[in-house]
């Protein structure tokens, strides 16, 4: 009893400081892309130059796509925790990394867009 718990709680820990991660580069984005123009430049390369125009409402997206993305597996990694202690964590672990590069995405498209 007291392993799932430490586990879970681990778990519990890791995904919600990944969506931490997600809502604070959410509210960076939106603080500092509210007076931005109508079009909002979300990609771009040195061959190409800019790849992807979108507005405010990809933003919004990015942020709920995230926050989904984190939901369901904290979900389930904590299925994974009665079964494999391992699968548990790495799983917890790749919604941190993911949720640490939808942060710098958000960076990212702040810095070209101010």
């Amino acid at each position: 009893m007291l392993k799932r718990f430490l586990d879970e709680n681990f778990i519990s820990v890791i995904c919600a400081v990944a969506g931490a991660f997600v809502l604070s580069g959410f509210a960076w984005a939106f603080f500092a892309l509210r007076n931005a123009g109508p079009h909002l430049i979300l990609h771009f390369n040195d061959i190409n130059g800019i790849t992807s125009v979108g507005g405010f409402g990809m933003i919004v997206f990015m942020a709920a796509l995230g926050l989904l993305v984190v939901g369901m597996d904290f979900a389930i990694a904590r299925e994974f925790a009665v079964r494999s202690r391992f699968f548990s964590r790495f799983l917890a672990l790749i919604a941190l990394l993911f949720a640490v590069l939808l942060f710098i995405a958000f960076a990212v498209i702040i810095n070209v867009n101010v």
